[in-house]
């Protein structure tokens, strides 16, 4: 399967998977300079408590054989 691209008056047609590949490629070319920024501080412990609590959890769940 194709999507078509309008080029003004001519239509291109290109495989959905070559489609994606160059939007993925493109945002990871917008995004990368965000990627790269260091997460604040709020957000940092927010995931770290998340992280220790699905632990645990994990840990109980094993432990019990549940």
């Amino acid at each position: 399967m194709g999507s078509e691209i309008g080029l003004g008056k001519q239509h291109l047609i290109v495989p959905d998977a070559e489609l994606l590949r160059r939007i993925a490629h493109d945002m990871r070319s917008l995004y990368a300079e965000v990627i790269r920024q260091p997460l604040p501080r709020n957000i940092e412990v927010a995931l770290s408590r998340i992280e220790r609590e699905q632990s645990r959890a994990a840990y109980k769940v094993q432990r019990l054989g549940v």
